[in-house]
Protein backbone atom coordinates (compact mmCIF):
# COMPACT_ATOMS: atom_id res chain seq x y z
CA UNK A 1 0.00 0.00 0.00
CA UNK A 2 1.29 3.49 -0.85
CA UNK A 3 2.55 5.70 1.98
CA UNK A 4 -0.09 8.31 1.35
CA UNK A 5 -3.09 5.99 1.00
CA UNK A 6 -5.80 6.90 3.57
CA UNK A 7 -6.79 4.13 5.95
CA UNK A 8 -10.54 3.77 6.33
CA UNK A 9 -11.72 4.28 9.91
CA UNK A 10 -8.55 5.98 11.12
CA UNK A 11 -10.07 9.45 11.12
CA UNK A 12 -12.95 8.30 13.34
CA UNK A 13 -10.55 6.77 15.87
CA UNK A 14 -8.50 9.97 15.98
CA UNK A 15 -11.62 12.05 16.54
CA UNK A 16 -12.71 9.67 19.35
CA UNK A 17 -9.26 9.91 20.95
CA UNK A 18 -9.20 13.71 20.73
CA UNK A 19 -12.64 14.22 22.32
CA UNK A 20 -11.90 12.11 25.43
CA UNK A 21 -11.71 13.79 28.85
CA UNK A 22 -8.42 13.57 30.71
CA UNK A 23 -8.61 10.31 32.66
CA UNK A 24 -6.56 7.66 34.43
CA UNK A 25 -4.76 6.26 31.33
CA UNK A 26 -3.63 9.76 30.36
CA UNK A 27 -2.36 10.46 33.88
CA UNK A 28 -0.57 7.11 34.02
CA UNK A 29 1.22 7.84 30.75
CA UNK A 30 2.18 11.34 31.87
CA UNK A 31 3.57 9.89 35.10
CA UNK A 32 5.55 7.21 33.27
CA UNK A 33 6.91 9.73 30.80
CA UNK A 34 7.58 12.21 33.58
CA UNK A 35 9.63 9.69 35.54
CA UNK A 36 11.73 9.10 32.45
CA UNK A 37 12.40 12.84 32.29
CA UNK A 38 13.19 12.89 36.00
CA UNK A 39 16.02 10.39 35.54
CA UNK A 40 17.21 12.20 32.40
CA UNK A 41 17.47 15.54 34.19
CA UNK A 42 19.01 13.95 37.29
CA UNK A 43 21.74 12.36 35.19
CA UNK A 44 22.28 15.38 32.92
CA UNK A 45 22.75 17.79 35.82
CA UNK A 46 24.49 15.48 38.28
CA UNK A 47 27.85 15.59 36.52
CA UNK A 48 27.75 19.37 36.76
CA UNK A 49 27.89 18.90 40.52
CA UNK A 50 30.28 15.96 40.35
CA UNK A 51 32.66 17.94 38.11
CA UNK A 52 33.51 20.17 41.05
CA UNK A 53 34.82 17.05 42.82
CA UNK A 54 36.27 15.27 39.76
CA UNK A 55 38.22 18.34 38.59
CA UNK A 56 40.00 18.52 41.94
CA UNK A 57 40.46 14.77 42.42
CA UNK A 58 41.91 14.18 38.96
CA UNK A 59 43.58 17.63 38.63
CA UNK A 60 41.83 18.35 35.32
CA UNK A 61 42.35 21.57 33.40
CA UNK A 62 39.35 23.61 32.25
CA UNK A 63 39.50 22.28 28.65
CA UNK A 64 39.39 18.63 29.78
CA UNK A 65 36.66 19.52 32.27
CA UNK A 66 34.60 20.91 29.40
CA UNK A 67 34.85 17.61 27.52
CA UNK A 68 33.86 15.64 30.61
CA UNK A 69 30.80 17.86 30.99
CA UNK A 70 29.96 17.66 27.28
CA UNK A 71 30.41 13.89 26.91
CA UNK A 72 26.85 12.94 27.85
CA UNK A 73 25.55 15.39 25.25
CA UNK A 74 27.54 13.66 22.52
CA UNK A 75 25.53 10.58 23.45
CA UNK A 76 22.35 12.67 23.51
CA UNK A 77 23.04 13.69 19.91
CA UNK A 78 23.53 10.10 18.73
CA UNK A 79 20.51 8.89 20.69
CA UNK A 80 18.27 11.64 19.30
CA UNK A 81 19.16 10.74 15.71
CA UNK A 82 18.68 7.02 16.33
CA UNK A 83 15.33 7.56 18.07
CA UNK A 84 14.09 9.86 15.34
CA UNK A 85 14.78 7.24 12.69
CA UNK A 86 13.47 4.25 14.68
CA UNK A 87 10.37 5.55 16.47
CA UNK A 88 8.62 6.53 13.24
CA UNK A 89 9.51 3.08 11.89
CA UNK A 90 9.18 0.51 14.72
CA UNK A 91 7.05 2.43 17.20
CA UNK A 92 7.31 4.79 20.15
CA UNK A 93 6.96 2.20 22.92
CA UNK A 94 9.77 -0.11 21.80
CA UNK A 95 12.25 2.76 21.47
CA UNK A 96 11.40 3.98 24.98
CA UNK A 97 12.02 0.51 26.42
CA UNK A 98 15.36 -0.04 24.64
CA UNK A 99 16.57 3.47 25.51
CA UNK A 100 16.05 2.91 29.23
CA UNK A 101 18.00 -0.34 29.14
CA UNK A 102 20.99 1.31 27.43
CA UNK A 103 20.95 4.13 29.95
CA UNK A 104 20.94 1.82 32.97
CA UNK A 105 23.83 -0.39 31.80
CA UNK A 106 26.25 2.41 30.96
CA UNK A 107 25.36 4.64 33.91
CA UNK A 108 26.35 1.77 36.19
CA UNK A 109 29.63 1.42 34.30
CA UNK A 110 30.28 5.17 34.63
CA UNK A 111 30.46 4.72 38.40
CA UNK A 112 33.55 2.51 37.89
CA UNK A 113 35.56 5.02 35.80
CA UNK A 114 39.19 5.43 36.88
CA UNK A 115 40.07 8.45 34.73
CA UNK A 116 38.60 11.14 32.47
CA UNK A 117 38.90 9.12 29.25
CA UNK A 118 36.99 6.18 30.66
CA UNK A 119 34.38 8.45 32.24
CA UNK A 120 33.85 10.27 28.93
CA UNK A 121 33.32 6.95 27.10
CA UNK A 122 30.71 5.61 29.52
CA UNK A 123 28.95 8.97 29.63
CA UNK A 124 28.68 9.07 25.85
CA UNK A 125 27.16 5.58 25.77
CA UNK A 126 24.71 6.24 28.62
CA UNK A 127 23.81 9.50 26.90
CA UNK A 128 22.65 7.56 23.84
CA UNK A 129 19.92 6.00 25.96
CA UNK A 130 18.94 9.31 27.56
CA UNK A 131 18.93 11.12 24.21
CA UNK A 132 16.64 8.53 22.64
CA UNK A 133 14.34 8.61 25.66
CA UNK A 134 14.08 12.41 25.75
CA UNK A 135 13.34 12.62 22.03
CA UNK A 136 10.38 10.24 22.13
CA UNK A 137 8.56 11.02 25.41
CA UNK A 138 6.80 14.28 24.53
CA UNK A 139 5.72 13.30 20.98
CA UNK A 140 4.44 10.01 22.41
CA UNK A 141 2.45 11.69 25.19
CA UNK A 142 1.17 14.43 22.87
CA UNK A 143 -0.23 11.83 20.46
CA UNK A 144 -2.43 10.41 23.24
CA UNK A 145 -3.64 13.66 24.83
CA UNK A 146 -6.75 15.55 23.64
CA UNK A 147 -5.86 18.87 21.98
CA UNK A 148 -7.50 20.99 24.68
CA UNK A 149 -5.32 19.35 27.36
CA UNK A 150 -2.10 18.92 25.38
CA UNK A 151 -0.25 22.01 26.64
CA UNK A 152 -1.07 21.47 30.31
CA UNK A 153 -0.52 17.73 30.05
CA UNK A 154 2.94 18.10 28.55
CA UNK A 155 3.71 20.77 31.14
CA UNK A 156 2.87 18.32 33.93
CA UNK A 157 5.09 15.72 32.30
CA UNK A 158 7.93 18.22 31.95
CA UNK A 159 7.69 19.23 35.61
CA UNK A 160 9.49 16.00 36.43
CA UNK A 161 12.62 17.50 34.85
CA UNK A 162 12.61 19.97 37.74
CA UNK A 163 12.13 17.14 40.23
CA UNK A 164 15.21 15.43 38.75
CA UNK A 165 17.24 18.62 39.10
CA UNK A 166 16.17 18.96 42.74
CA UNK A 167 17.11 15.34 43.45
CA UNK A 168 20.51 15.91 41.80
CA UNK A 169 21.05 18.97 43.99
CA UNK A 170 20.07 17.08 47.14
CA UNK A 171 22.39 14.24 46.15
CA UNK A 172 25.22 16.72 45.64
CA UNK A 173 24.70 18.32 49.05
CA UNK A 174 24.22 15.09 51.01
CA UNK A 175 26.40 12.58 49.12
CA UNK A 176 29.05 14.29 46.98
CA UNK A 177 29.94 17.27 49.15
CA UNK A 178 30.74 15.33 52.38
CA UNK A 179 32.89 12.68 50.61
CA UNK A 180 33.78 13.82 47.05
CA UNK A 181 36.07 10.90 46.20
CA UNK A 182 33.40 8.22 46.62
CA UNK A 183 30.32 10.41 46.63
CA UNK A 184 30.15 11.06 42.88
CA UNK A 185 30.34 7.32 42.18
CA UNK A 186 27.53 6.58 44.63
CA UNK A 187 25.48 9.32 42.97
CA UNK A 188 25.81 7.53 39.62
CA UNK A 189 24.42 4.36 41.20
CA UNK A 190 21.48 6.32 42.58
CA UNK A 191 20.73 7.51 39.06
CA UNK A 192 20.57 4.02 37.58
CA UNK A 193 18.87 1.92 40.25
CA UNK A 194 15.31 3.37 40.20
CA UNK A 195 15.16 3.09 36.41
CA UNK A 196 14.97 -0.71 36.76
CA UNK A 197 11.60 -0.25 38.48
CA UNK A 198 10.45 2.14 35.77
CA UNK A 199 11.55 -0.31 33.09
CA UNK A 200 9.33 -2.97 34.66
CA UNK A 201 6.42 -0.52 35.00
CA UNK A 202 6.63 0.53 31.37
CA UNK A 203 5.66 -2.94 30.23
CA UNK A 204 2.09 -1.65 30.62
CA UNK A 205 2.66 1.27 28.22
CA UNK A 206 0.50 1.22 25.10
CA UNK A 207 1.64 2.08 21.61
CA UNK A 208 0.50 5.39 20.12
CA UNK A 209 -2.79 4.89 18.24
CA UNK A 210 -1.68 7.54 15.75
CA UNK A 211 1.42 5.50 14.94
CA UNK A 212 -0.63 2.30 14.65
CA UNK A 213 -3.10 3.98 12.29
CA UNK A 214 -0.24 5.32 10.19
CA UNK A 215 1.02 1.73 9.96
CA UNK A 216 -2.40 0.39 8.95
CA UNK A 217 -2.84 -1.50 12.25
CA UNK A 218 -6.40 -0.31 12.83
CA UNK A 219 -7.53 -3.16 15.08
CA UNK A 220 -4.73 -2.52 17.58
CA UNK A 221 -5.41 1.22 17.54
CA UNK A 222 -9.13 0.62 18.08
CA UNK A 223 -8.47 -1.59 21.13
CA UNK A 224 -6.41 1.18 22.75
CA UNK A 225 -8.97 3.91 22.03
CA UNK A 226 -11.79 1.73 23.36
CA UNK A 227 -9.83 0.99 26.54
CA UNK A 228 -9.31 4.73 27.09
CA UNK A 229 -13.06 5.25 26.59
CA UNK A 230 -13.93 2.50 29.10
CA UNK A 231 -11.51 3.96 31.67
CA UNK A 232 -13.09 7.40 31.26
CA UNK A 233 -16.60 5.97 31.70
CA UNK A 234 -15.55 3.96 34.79
CA UNK A 235 -14.32 7.24 36.28
CA UNK A 236 -17.80 8.74 35.78
CA UNK A 237 -17.07 10.85 32.70
CA UNK A 238 -19.64 11.17 29.92
CA UNK A 239 -18.04 10.11 26.63
CA UNK A 240 -19.98 11.76 23.83
CA UNK A 241 -20.27 10.05 20.44
CA UNK A 242 -18.23 11.57 17.61
CA UNK A 243 -20.30 13.70 15.26
CA UNK A 244 -19.89 12.90 11.60
CA UNK A 245 -19.10 16.55 10.95
CA UNK A 246 -16.12 16.29 13.26
CA UNK A 247 -14.43 13.74 11.02
CA UNK A 248 -13.30 15.74 8.02
CA UNK A 249 -11.01 15.11 5.13
CA UNK A 250 -8.61 17.45 6.86
CA UNK A 251 -8.23 14.94 9.71
CA UNK A 252 -7.18 12.17 7.35
CA UNK A 253 -3.61 13.35 7.54
CA UNK A 254 -2.62 11.09 10.38
CA UNK A 255 -4.35 8.09 8.90
CA UNK A 256 -1.73 7.15 6.35
CA UNK A 257 0.32 4.02 6.08
CA UNK A 258 4.04 4.70 6.55
CA UNK A 259 6.24 2.55 4.33
CA UNK A 260 9.16 4.88 3.66
CA UNK A 261 12.82 4.94 4.54
CA UNK A 262 14.43 7.10 7.20
CA UNK A 263 16.24 9.07 4.48
CA UNK A 264 12.98 9.96 2.74
CA UNK A 265 11.47 11.10 6.04
CA UNK A 266 14.52 13.26 6.73
CA UNK A 267 14.29 14.75 3.23
CA UNK A 268 10.58 15.51 3.76
CA UNK A 269 11.44 17.68 6.78
CA UNK A 270 13.22 20.07 4.42
CA UNK A 271 10.72 19.86 1.57
CA UNK A 272 8.22 22.51 0.47
CA UNK A 273 5.97 23.62 3.31
CA UNK A 274 8.07 21.98 6.04
CA UNK A 275 11.48 23.60 5.57
CA UNK A 276 10.61 26.80 7.43
CA UNK A 277 9.21 24.90 10.41
CA UNK A 278 12.28 22.66 10.60
CA UNK A 279 14.68 25.59 10.27
CA UNK A 280 12.96 27.60 13.01
CA UNK A 281 12.86 24.76 15.54
CA UNK A 282 16.45 23.67 14.85
CA UNK A 283 17.82 27.20 15.34
CA UNK A 284 15.64 27.69 18.40
CA UNK A 285 16.65 24.39 19.97
CA UNK A 286 20.34 25.04 19.28
CA UNK A 287 20.23 28.45 20.98
CA UNK A 288 18.15 27.24 23.91
CA UNK A 289 20.12 24.10 24.70
CA UNK A 290 23.50 25.79 24.25
CA UNK A 291 22.43 28.40 26.79
CA UNK A 292 20.73 25.96 29.15
CA UNK A 293 23.48 23.38 29.34
CA UNK A 294 26.35 25.84 29.07
CA UNK A 295 24.87 27.53 32.12
CA UNK A 296 23.52 24.45 33.88
CA UNK A 297 26.58 22.19 33.69
CA UNK A 298 29.13 24.90 34.48
CA UNK A 299 27.24 26.89 37.13
CA UNK A 300 28.47 25.00 40.24
CA UNK A 301 32.06 25.19 38.98
CA UNK A 302 31.74 28.84 37.86
CA UNK A 303 30.52 29.83 41.32
CA UNK A 304 33.45 28.02 42.92
CA UNK A 305 35.84 29.81 40.52
CA UNK A 306 34.22 33.10 41.61
CA UNK A 307 35.26 32.36 45.18
CA UNK A 308 32.14 30.74 46.60
CA UNK A 309 32.57 27.69 48.83
CA UNK A 310 31.54 24.42 47.18
CA UNK A 311 28.71 24.01 49.72
CA UNK A 312 27.41 27.53 48.87
CA UNK A 313 27.69 26.81 45.16
CA UNK A 314 25.65 23.63 45.56
CA UNK A 315 23.05 25.43 47.71
CA UNK A 316 22.59 28.20 45.10
CA UNK A 317 22.19 25.65 42.32
CA UNK A 318 19.76 23.60 44.39
CA UNK A 319 17.61 26.68 45.03
CA UNK A 320 17.54 27.25 41.27
CA UNK A 321 16.45 23.65 40.73
CA UNK A 322 13.52 24.11 43.14
CA UNK A 323 12.47 27.22 41.16
CA UNK A 324 12.24 25.14 37.98
CA UNK A 325 9.12 23.26 39.08
CA UNK A 326 6.77 26.29 39.24
CA UNK A 327 8.46 27.47 36.03
CA UNK A 328 7.34 24.36 34.16
CA UNK A 329 3.82 24.57 35.52
CA UNK A 330 3.30 28.30 34.96
CA UNK A 331 4.63 28.11 31.40
CA UNK A 332 2.26 25.22 30.62
CA UNK A 333 -0.76 27.16 31.92
CA UNK A 334 0.20 30.35 30.08
CA UNK A 335 0.83 28.47 26.84
CA UNK A 336 -2.84 27.45 26.68
CA UNK A 337 -3.89 31.09 27.01
CA UNK A 338 -1.43 33.02 24.83
CA UNK A 339 -0.13 30.14 22.64
CA UNK A 340 3.03 28.06 22.82
CA UNK A 341 4.98 30.39 20.52
CA UNK A 342 4.54 33.57 22.57
CA UNK A 343 5.02 31.75 25.89
CA UNK A 344 8.43 30.54 24.68
CA UNK A 345 9.36 34.08 23.59
CA UNK A 346 8.24 35.53 26.94
CA UNK A 347 10.24 33.05 29.01
CA UNK A 348 13.35 33.38 26.82
CA UNK A 349 13.29 37.15 27.35
CA UNK A 350 12.93 36.55 31.09
CA UNK A 351 16.06 34.40 30.88
CA UNK A 352 17.88 37.20 29.04
CA UNK A 353 17.06 39.59 31.87
CA UNK A 354 18.40 37.22 34.55
CA UNK A 355 21.57 36.39 32.59
CA UNK A 356 22.18 40.13 32.14
CA UNK A 357 21.76 40.53 35.89
CA UNK A 358 24.54 37.98 36.49
CA UNK A 359 26.83 39.93 34.14
CA UNK A 360 26.65 43.02 36.39
CA UNK A 361 26.03 41.28 39.75
CA UNK A 362 28.08 42.83 42.54
CA UNK A 363 26.63 41.09 45.61
CA UNK A 364 25.85 37.62 46.87
CA UNK A 365 22.12 38.46 47.01
CA UNK A 366 22.08 39.55 43.37
CA UNK A 367 23.90 36.40 42.26
CA UNK A 368 21.45 34.25 44.22
CA UNK A 369 18.32 35.98 42.86
CA UNK A 370 19.53 35.96 39.25
CA UNK A 371 20.61 32.32 39.51
CA UNK A 372 17.18 31.28 40.79
CA UNK A 373 15.38 33.47 38.23
CA UNK A 374 17.44 32.11 35.34
CA UNK A 375 16.56 28.54 36.33
CA UNK A 376 12.88 29.49 36.55
CA UNK A 377 12.75 31.03 33.07
CA UNK A 378 15.08 28.60 31.29
CA UNK A 379 13.30 25.50 32.44
CA UNK A 380 9.90 27.12 32.08
CA UNK A 381 10.80 27.57 28.40
CA UNK A 382 11.32 23.82 28.01
CA UNK A 383 7.68 22.93 28.69
CA UNK A 384 6.05 24.80 25.77
CA UNK A 385 9.12 24.22 23.56
CA UNK A 386 8.80 20.42 23.70
CA UNK A 387 5.06 20.69 23.09
CA UNK A 388 5.53 23.12 20.20
CA UNK A 389 8.08 20.92 18.45
CA UNK A 390 5.93 17.80 18.71
CA UNK A 391 2.89 19.67 17.36
CA UNK A 392 4.28 21.18 14.18
CA UNK A 393 4.99 17.84 12.48
CA UNK A 394 2.44 15.28 11.17
CA UNK A 395 2.37 11.77 12.61
CA UNK A 396 4.46 10.25 9.80
CA UNK A 397 7.27 12.73 10.54
CA UNK A 398 6.68 13.67 14.16
CA UNK A 399 9.51 11.85 15.92
CA UNK A 400 11.86 12.12 12.95
CA UNK A 401 11.33 15.88 13.19
CA UNK A 402 11.71 15.84 16.96
CA UNK A 403 14.87 13.77 16.59
CA UNK A 404 16.45 16.24 14.15
CA UNK A 405 15.54 19.21 16.36
CA UNK A 406 16.83 17.38 19.42
CA UNK A 407 20.05 16.39 17.65
CA UNK A 408 20.62 20.01 16.65
CA UNK A 409 20.02 20.99 20.26
CA UNK A 410 22.59 18.46 21.41
CA UNK A 411 25.17 20.06 19.14
CA UNK A 412 24.58 23.24 21.11
CA UNK A 413 24.74 21.40 24.42
CA UNK A 414 28.05 19.82 23.39
CA UNK A 415 29.65 23.01 22.07
CA UNK A 416 28.63 25.27 24.95
CA UNK A 417 30.38 23.44 27.85
CA UNK A 418 33.48 22.85 25.70
CA UNK A 419 33.56 26.48 24.51
CA UNK A 420 33.19 27.80 28.04
CA UNK A 421 36.02 25.50 29.15
CA UNK A 422 38.38 26.92 26.52
CA UNK A 423 37.28 30.57 26.75
CA UNK A 424 36.57 31.07 30.45
CA UNK A 425 40.06 32.43 31.10
CA UNK A 426 39.44 35.17 28.53
CA UNK A 427 35.70 35.75 28.99
CA UNK A 428 35.44 35.54 32.76
CA UNK A 429 32.19 35.06 34.71
CA UNK A 430 30.46 38.08 33.15
CA UNK A 431 31.54 37.16 29.63
CA UNK A 432 30.02 33.69 29.89
CA UNK A 433 26.62 35.12 30.78
CA UNK A 434 26.87 37.82 28.11
CA UNK A 435 27.24 34.99 25.58
CA UNK A 436 24.16 33.29 27.04
CA UNK A 437 22.17 36.53 26.67
CA UNK A 438 22.99 36.61 22.97
CA UNK A 439 21.90 33.01 22.44
CA UNK A 440 18.57 33.45 24.23
CA UNK A 441 17.76 36.74 22.53
CA UNK A 442 18.56 35.28 19.10
CA UNK A 443 16.24 32.31 19.70
CA UNK A 444 13.40 34.58 20.87
CA UNK A 445 13.66 36.83 17.80
CA UNK A 446 13.71 33.91 15.35
CA UNK A 447 10.61 32.31 16.87
CA UNK A 448 8.73 35.62 17.14
CA UNK A 449 9.35 36.39 13.46
CA UNK A 450 8.85 32.98 11.86
CA UNK A 451 7.16 30.63 14.36
CA UNK A 452 3.80 28.88 14.02
CA UNK A 453 0.81 29.19 16.36
CA UNK A 454 -0.33 25.78 17.67
CA UNK A 455 -2.33 25.97 20.92
CA UNK A 456 -5.85 24.50 20.91
CA UNK A 457 -5.54 22.98 17.43
CA UNK A 458 -5.69 19.26 16.76
CA UNK A 459 -2.48 17.63 15.57
CA UNK A 460 -4.12 16.88 12.23
CA UNK A 461 -5.52 20.40 11.76
CA UNK A 462 -2.03 21.85 11.40
CA UNK A 463 -1.09 19.49 8.56
CA UNK A 464 -3.42 20.06 5.63
CA UNK A 465 -2.61 18.56 3.23
CA UNK A 466 -0.52 15.87 4.89
CA UNK A 467 3.25 16.14 4.85
CA UNK A 468 4.13 12.55 4.16
CA UNK A 469 7.36 11.73 2.31
CA UNK A 470 6.77 12.46 -1.33
CA UNK A 471 4.02 15.00 -0.58
CA UNK A 472 4.03 18.56 0.72
CA UNK A 473 2.28 20.36 3.51
CA UNK A 474 1.06 23.91 3.46
CA UNK A 475 2.34 26.37 6.03
CA UNK A 476 -0.35 26.99 8.61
Amino acid sequence: MDASTPVSGGTELLARLDRLPLSRPHRRLMLQGGMGYMFESYDGVLLGYAASAVVALWALDSATSGWVLASVFVGFLIGALIAGALADRIGRRRVLMYALLVYVVFTLLAATASGPGELILWRILSGIGIGAEATVIVPYVSELLPSRERGRGIGRTMMFLGVGHVLAGLTAVTVISPAPETGWRIACLFGAAPVLLLLWWRRSMVESPRFLIAQGRLDEAREIVEEFEREAERAGAVVEPVAAAGVTARDSGAATVERTSALRRLAALWGPGMARRSTVVCLLWFAFQAAQYGYGTWLPTLLVLQGFAISTSFAFTLAGAVAEIPGYYLAAVISERIDRKWTIVLFLLGGVGCAAGLVVADSVVTVFCCTVGLSFFMNGTASPLYAYTSEIYPTSLRITGMGVASATARVGSILAPVTIGYLYADLGFGGVFTMLCGLLLGGALILAAFGLRTAGRSLEEMHDPVAAPGRTEGVA
